[in-house]
């Protein structure tokens, strides 16, 4: 099959559709890209017009030091800011051509679900061995002091755990994924991840992001639903919540490790393997050039180098 290329200063060219193919990859990636940076510019955007609502209220207050707020609605605040950031990449769907495939939402049997649970654990727990690894088993990331409990603490769980579960799926694995889904799974599922791993700044979160961001990935591609990936990344994320909470009020970590090992055995026990979605045949073909193709997108490149760049600075110095 040939398209045919115009050109005012040439005359009509034939354009082989594998060409056509790349470009329109180039064109999502691009709007991957564009995406994973806006998110970034919406959150400086919506922290500074945050810090400027305190600061009308309490001269000096920001949104790191909102004097003069309750710390419920400081916290409330946050999880509104990290909302709308999240949502502002969604004004660049015209970048892509096209919208976003549908995710269909098909049911999955609950051994399905099972399956796709563990490897989502496994891949989860392989990424935050590698980042302790990395890091000597201490955890360098930013995190949120939590609230001793009450209503801060609620409001804490859901600007944490909840408002990030929710829309970090729906911009990764439901924007960008679907973006690259006609380009086939590897792509799709890879392409995000990357974008994705490094938007969580130093490199053990990194690691750990790169990892979650495939093991999400997978499930959303393998259930063909945004469901699956936003419980996990919730559980996931509470897990973390109640770690870090048992670590800074120096409570038992009976909760914690409850939450990290009964889940995983009792999908274990519930859900053998062949319960997961069976891959066709041949479905990976030619995945490999057009995860080369994807690399080759100036756009996409232009992202993960400015991603890479905070990664390092904030690794280094930040």
């Amino acid at each position: 099959m040939w398209i045919t290329k115009t050109s005012p200063m040439r005359t009509a060219e034939p354009l082989p559709a594998g060409a056509a193919r790349a470009a329109a990859l180039r064109r999502a990636g691009a709007a991957c890209g564009c995406a994973a940076l806006g998110y970034l510019a919406a959150r400086a955007v919506f922290t500074a017009l945050a810090g400027a609502l305190l600061a009308m209220r309490v001269p000096g207050a920001s949104l790191a030091n909102p004097a003069g707020t309750g710390l419920a609605e400081a916290i409330l605040l946050q999880a509104a800011v990290s909302a709308l950031s999240l949502a502002a990449p969604f004004a660049l769907l015209p970048l892509a051509g096209t919208p976003p495939a549908s995710n269909g939402f098909r049911r999955l049997g609950a051994e399905a679900k099972a399956g796709l649970f563990l490897l989502f654990w496994l891949l989860m727990m392989a990424g935050n061995l590698l980042a302790g690894a990395l890091t000597g088993g201490q955890n360098t990331a930013s995190r949120m002091e939590l609230p001793a409990g009450g209503l801060a603490l609620a409001a804490a769980w859901l600007a944490v755990c909840l408002v990030p579960a929710v829309g970090e799926e729906l911009l990764f694995r439901g924007l960008l994924q679907g973006w690259l889904r006609p380009f086939g799974p590897v792509v799709a599922v890879a392409g995000p991840a990357l974008l994705f791993g490094l938007l969580h700044g130093r490199l053990s979160a990194v690691v750990a992001g790169l990892f979650g961001g495939l093991a999400l990935g997978l499930a959303a591609a393998a259930s063909g639903s945004l469901v699956p990936g936003m419980v996990f990344h919730l559980y996931n994320n509470t897990l973390a919540f109640a770690g870090q909470y048992c670590q800074q009020y120096g409570a038992p970590p009976l909760v914690s490790y409850i939450l990290m090992f009964l889940p995983p055995l009792a999908a274990l026990a519930f859900a053998p393997w062949r319960a997961l979605p069976a891959r066709k045949r041949g479905r990976l073909r030619g995945q490999g050039r057009d995860w080369l193709c994807l690399l080759r997108s100036p756009g996409y490149l232009a992202a993960l180098a400015v991603l890479a760049a905070l990664s390092v600075y904030k690794t280094i110095g930040g």
